[in-house]
């Protein structure tokens, strides 16, 4: 839709527009959200960080997610420092399991007896791979770089991932729809 919208003004409800197109005899298949599951994660900074006293492995980090006072975060990931950018899932909200690629619902909660109000994500966990970020680091935590965002900002929108895909059916007798700007006219 946003390709389209290079075009001509299509920024009606999509059902309004399926129908309306399906009417025009451009018969709509089907459309997609690519936001997909995941909801609830911004844009945060890594204001201040230290290790955990009884870990090895964790780290106690706070987080401006864009809502006045910091969050505190608690992670495994080794690659965090202060200052960077990075995505994080807000108490309540969905990313992809890496591991099984289900769903996955955050609550905040307690690691090793400190508090956790959400959690830092990979790139996978948002549903990219390392074709989508060839220059990521695949195996921690993703840290935004070249991105133009601040905290608070919804990933969805910072990574392009607000877009709805629409699929046609597109009849022999319709060559001039095969491409986009043909649908545009």
């Amino acid at each position: 839709m946003k390709w389209l919208n290079d075009y001509v003004k299509a920024d009606m409800p999509i059902k309004d527009f399926v129908a309306d197109m399906t009417m025009s005899g451009s018969k709509v298949e089907t459309y997609e959200y690519t936001k997909g599951p995941v909801d609830k994660v911004v844009v945060g900074k890594v204001v201040a960080i230290k290790k955990h006293e009884d870990s090895e492995k964790l780290w106690i980090c706070q987080v401006d997610v864009g809502q006045g006072e910091p969050i505190q975060i608690v992670t495994a990931a080794q690659n965090v420092f202060e200052g960077a950018f990075i995505p994080v899932v807000l108490d309540g909200g969905t990313v992809i399991d890496r591991h099984n690629h289900t769903v996955m619902k955050i609550k905040k909660g307690k690691l090793r007896g400190e508090k956790s109000n959400g959690m830092l994500c990979s790139f996978a966990e948002l549903g990219l791979t390392q074709n989508d970020l060839p220059g990521a680091y695949a195996d921690g935590i993703w840290i935004l770089n070249d991105e133009d965002c601040k905290p608070g900002d919804d990933i969805n929108l910072v990574i392009g991932n607000d877009d709805t895909v629409v699929e046609f059916e597109i009849t022999n007798n319709r060559p001039d729809c095969y491409s986009i700007i043909g649908l545009a006219r």
